[in-house]
């Protein structure tokens, strides 16, 4: 530090009384303290992280986005060949859902917005029967067992672009979704001649997690891709026979963090 500043006083002697501010200021010295002082401050997120993908915008402000999506899986006796205890397994069921929204961008890649929705379940088991092998002592068999849902959901989301080209025509976004919903479901089997009914009502409460992949088709238009990733949920049901009388309730909880192939959704926007 000493030797630095006997050369600047030479430097200054040499080059003139006006030079010396510039000396000092390019000299070792006042880098070093620039940099104690640099390292004392405490720099926010922006700043020690640059994220280059807030500066694309994908969607702007002001916009309104109207738009759907739709879910479908199916479900056959097909894909359960690793389960070689069951005989005679004949079994199916589908599972749709729909979903009209609206939204508004109260800034740029940030959407608030509701959604509507309607989920149609149905399952059928025609036969099953287990059977352990020659060793065992059970064999049982069931047959005309089936389940339906009917589900409407209203809810409230969150969600956040993040544009991927310069040019805006790609984009990542994740959504936090709260959503009510309410429904009746019906289990129906036949022990023997007469088929007998259980009538179940939902109320189930809950938020959601779900990221997914958006792409513009067209300059007004962009199609959308989504993947569920779970999230926490709330449940009451009343159980009810086919006379209406209550039978029996019951609630549930639970919190599921993983990739649900039930909930994978395409979909479409319209940005006004």
């Amino acid at each position: 530090m000493k030797k630095a500043l006997y050369i600047i006083v030479l430097l200054s002697a040499f080059f003139g009384q006006e030079n010396l501010s510039a000396a000092v200021e390019s000299s070792p010295v006042s880098d070093t303290v620039a940099f104690q002082n640099e390292r004392k401050r405490f720099l926010p997120t922006a700043r020690r992280i640059e994220r280059i993908a807030d500066d694309i915008c994908f969607v702007y402000r002001g916009e309104t986005a109207i738009g759907f999506s739709v879910s479908y899986a199916t479900l056959t006796s097909d894909d359960t060949n690793f389960m070689l205890l069951l005989d005679n397994f004949n079994a199916k069921g589908t599972a749709f859902t729909l979903n009209p929204s609206i939204g508004y961008f109260i800034k740029d890649n940030l959407c608030v917005g509701a959604r509507f929705g309607y989920t149609r379940m149905d399952g059928h088991l025609g036969n099953i029967s287990i059977n352990p092998g020659s060793g065992g002592d059970i064999n049982l068999s069931l047959s005309d067992i089936g389940f339906e849902s009917r589900m409407s959901t209203l809810g409230t989301y969150l969600r956040s672009y993040a544009g991927v080209d310069p040019n805006g025509h790609f984009g990542l976004f994740a959504e936090l979704e709260l959503m009510l919903k309410t429904g009746i479901s019906r289990f129906y089997y036949k022990p023997g001649e007469e088929i007998k009914d259980k009538y179940n009502n939902v109320l189930s409460a809950g938020i959601g997690f779900s990221t997914g992949v958006s792409v513009y088709i067209f300059p007004n238009v962009s199609t959308n891709l989504s993947f569920g990733l779970g999230g926490f949920d709330f449940t009451r049901i009343v159980q009810k026979d086919a006379e209406g009388n209550i039978t029996g309730s019951r609630t549930a909880s639970k919190m599921n963090w993983k990739l649900n192939l039930l909930d994978i959704k395409i979909g479409v926007n319209i940005h006004l």
